[in-house]
């Protein structure tokens, strides 16, 4: 599972909650991108092809960010507005975010007590995310209960001390690790979706034919461009061949995966792209839509019942 962590401060060597947060998440969480969009964009000109690299490849998108006057800072407005832009996060052809989660992790720096009907701020937390929330829907993702912590301010001599505020960050940086270790262990999609990614990486390198055939029946129905093959000898088969015709450190895409379930058994539909070098000298670029047909097992692996690949 790749998790993505959006960090929006515009002084966050100054912060203390949200550095601390966003620089020791890496010591607990396996598989995290971190990227400071204020340092990559100080001059607020998104690098928009980059951001949308960035969540195509996570699976989990989590926003972190300090609770700026009900709102979020200025560069995440921007980031936004960019980046979450038509056909891609939402319109006709914009499913490409559809299915990842959608996960806020603010710092607020007022009491709990002020965000209530009767306190000074008068709304909820909950109330001020409502169109964060509706950006999610929006795009068909799926969204989180948002983890906050109150308090993560500290003005010297004043309100808090640092270490009140680390402490409450650490806190929160707790909440955000139970919640994607829950996302991993319980999300069958997503168990599928991370084996899916391990095994166009083993396909890049060319990798060992044991770790495939672990993975089908000696019945799964294989059925290429090359033909239809059966079994771990028929996988064989066919992997012998194509290693005899491309070379080792292609490039497999992942364009989109949906996953639906069936009888205990969960159909996954992938659209895929392949860039590779054939041992002839020449390139290959090639556009391929996949069904699977899959089972997770009692010991929690993934089994594959049926696969077909279809040029298009």
């Amino acid at each position: 599972m790749k998790t993505l962590m959006i960090v929006a401060h515009p002084d966050l060597e100054k912060s203390i909650a949200n550095k601390y947060i966003s620089t020791t998440i890496k010591e607990k969480v396996e598989n995290v991108e971190v990227r400071d969009i204020f340092k990559l964009y100080p001059d607020y000109k998104i690098d928009i092809e980059a951001e949308h690299e960035a969540l195509l490849k996570a699976d989990t998108i989590v926003f972190q960010y300090p609770f700026y006057w009900y709102n979020m800072p200025a560069i995440l407005k921007a980031w936004f507005d960019a980046v979450f832009s038509f056909n891609f996060a939402y319109g006709p052809e914009g499913d490409k975010l559809k299915g990842k989660n959608f996960l806020l992790s603010i710092t607020v720096g007022g009491p709990s007590d002020a965000y209530s009907p009767l306190g000074y701020n008068h709304f909820r937390i909950e109330d001020f995310l409502k169109p964060m929330e509706q950006s999610a829907y929006m795009s068909q993702m799926n969204y989180l209960d948002p983890i906050y912590v109150h308090g993560m301010v500290y003005v010297p001599g004043v309100y808090n001390t640092q270490e009140i505020v680390e402490q409450r960050a650490e806190k929160q940086l707790n909440s955000i690790f139970e919640t994607l270790n829950t996302l991993s262990n319980a999300d069958p999609e997503q168990k599928i979706k991370d084996f899916i990614k391990e095994w166009f990486a083993q396909f890049d390198v060319l990798g060992d034919e044991g770790y495939f055939t672990n993975h089908l029946l000696k019945d799964t129905v294989l059925k290429f461009p090359e033909g239809e093959f059966k079994g771990h000898e028929g996988f064989k088969e066919w992997y012998d061949g194509i290693r005899k015709t491309i070379k080792p450190n292609n490039k497999h895409s992942v364009k989109s995966i949906v996953v639906t379930e069936s009888n205990g058994l969960y159909n996954v539909d992938l659209n895929v792209s392949l860039e590779a070098e054939l041992t002839s000298g020449e390139s290959l670029n090639l556009n391929v839509k996949e069904d699977w047909k899959v089972e997770i097992t009692r010991d929690d692996r993934v089994k594959i019942h049926e696969y077909i690949v279809k040029p298009f």
